[in-house]
Parts: structure tokens; sequence; C-alpha cells
């Protein structure tokens, strides 16, 4: 297996059914720590280029000299569902997009993504916008909150979750990962090897950061942006986003592009057991690479 960095996922995979063309122009829309875009950048000729897109500024500021000295590469801060105006009159021969959380983020306790670590309950990707998770929490109504965590994070407890917040944020306000964590618990009884805050962290993140309309919109965008020919790999990581990914190569749910798309060898990919054992965070995701149709 290609050795990248470490939250890079389905590497080996993703190269081998996304670059074929060494002097191609390619978009990494989720750029991350770089793992995925120093593997395609290995890939490709003195002619071919990548794109990087982060929604997170912090990748651009903590840019590495891997990158900076590249000529074949640039970095743009942005959200990818903007892919369309940012390639308006460019044609991509491929994009990957990978919608799991970068490792950089979940382990960094002050973004407030992990309930492994205490830290203040931030969970916004751009930090220079948007509502926080703990001022969601601290004012949105029982329902909105159960709804959330239901719809989104598939959270059997989500009311008893919901009437818990709202009991506790009477007495005081819950600001930190780790009051939000021993809550959940205590709503729940673990019976399986998944932590108990799993499903409401995921949900609480998605929300905050408006995951499933990003999605939808950027997998639109990707359809006019790409050439014929073109393909694209998402890297998806639990079934609602899988079921976004597969309806949208079905030519199903789409908002307004009636472009098709033909999956290449397979339908899905899923990690190997190797690459499981080194990295487990990599054992829900799937990739699915399909090809534009002219």
């Amino acid at each position: 297996m290609t050795k990248a960095n470490h939250e890079a996922v389905m590497v080996d995979e993703v190269l081998e059914n996304l670059v074929f063309k060494q002097n191609g122009k390619y978009v990494d829309c989720t750029f991350g720590a770089g793992g995925h875009s120093s593997e395609i950048l290995k890939k490709l000729d003195k002619k071919g280029s990548l794109i990087s897109i982060d929604k997170d500024n912090r990748a651009v500021i903590n840019l590495s000299s891997e990158f900076k000295d590249d000529s074949r590469f640039r970095l743009i801060n942005d959200t990818f569902s903007n892919l369309q105006n940012l390639f308006k009159d460019e044609e991509i021969d491929g994009i990957l997009i990978d919608l799991g959380i970068s490792s950089t983020q979940l382990d960094d306790p002050n973004r407030g993504f992990s309930f492994q670590s205490d830290g203040p309950l931030d969970m916004r990707i751009d930090t220079t916008r948007g509502r926080t998770a703990a001022e969601w929490i601290n004012t949105a109504t029982k329902k909105e909150i159960e709804d959330v965590l239901w719809l989104l994070g598939q959270e059997k407890a989500s009311r008893r979750i919901a009437s818990k917040i709202c009991e506790i944020r009477e007495r005081k306000a819950i600001e930190s990962t780790k009051e939000l964590t021993d809550l959940i618990v205590s709503c729940t009884s673990r019976k399986s090897k998944k932590h108990p805050a799993t499903n409401s962290f995921r949900a609480i993140r998605m929300f905050i950061n408006n995951e499933i309309e990003e999605i939808q919109r950027v997998l639109e965008a990707a359809s006019y942006v790409l050439c014929c020919g073109g393909r694209l790999a998402i890297i998806s990581f639990h079934s609602m986003e899988d079921r976004i990914v597969k309806r949208f190569f079905q030519s199903k749910d789409r908002i307004e592009s009636t472009i098709k798309f033909q999956y290449l060898n397979h339908k899905f990919l899923k990690p190997s057991q190797e690459e499981i054992r080194f990295n487990p965070r990599s054992r829900s995701a799937i990739l699915r690479v399909a090809e534009k149709v002219c």
C-alpha cells in the first residue's frame, strides 16, 4: 500500500481509478492535511496540475513547502460547493471529494469535533463564520435538536438526549465537548464498541456545517466542471452520504443537472483489511468512481 498521510483513506484505489492522464488537470475538493493531494501530484508529469480546495483557512496558513514549492499545485480557501464558480472556463479531468472529517481537525480539541477529548463546543469547519455547536445547542428548540439527532445521526435516543439538553441548559449553558458527551452517555446504554456519542456528534457537525446541502451542490457542480470522460471519485463514511452519492450517479434526486455518469469497473470499493489495520478510521469508507458520459 502507498504510505500516505495518516488520514488519507483508500489512496491506492483513488489513484488507480481517478488519475488516468499524467498530464491532466485534477481537483481535490477536500485538501485536509494534503494526503490525497500529495499522492496525486506524484502521479502527474510536468504538464499535469492539481488544484485543491479547503474550507478551513488553517489549511492555507499551514501549507507545507512540499506544496508551496510545486508549480503544478494551487490551494484555494473556499467551500467546495462553489466549484462551478471557481472553474467557469476550465474543464477538469478528475475530481476527488473525500467527505470525511480531517484527522487534523478531529484530533484538535480546540475544534470541538471529538467526544474523546475536552474542548470548546465549536464544530465549525470554517471558524470565521456561522454559529458554533454551543450556540445552537443552547438556543435551539427541543424539537429542532430531536430532528437533527434523528435525521442526521439516526440516533435512537434522540428524544431523551434533546430533553436532557433542555433540562441542563436551564441551569447552565453547555459549552464543552465533555459536558455534551457526559450528557449523551447518561441518556444511552453502551451495547456495542461504538461510543454512545458518535451519532450525535456527527449529526450536530453535519448540521452546523450544512453538509448535506453542500454535498448535493458539489455533486451538481462537478458534473458541469468535468470534461467528457472525466472522472468523479467520492469517499463517504456513512449511509446517508453514500445514498446521496449513489442516487446522484443513478441520475436521481438531482437539483437540475441531467448529465449522465457511468461506473468504471465497480459500483463501489471498500478499504482493504490491511488498510483497516493500518488506519481503523477507514473501516466505514466507501469509494464510488464514475465517468461523465457525453
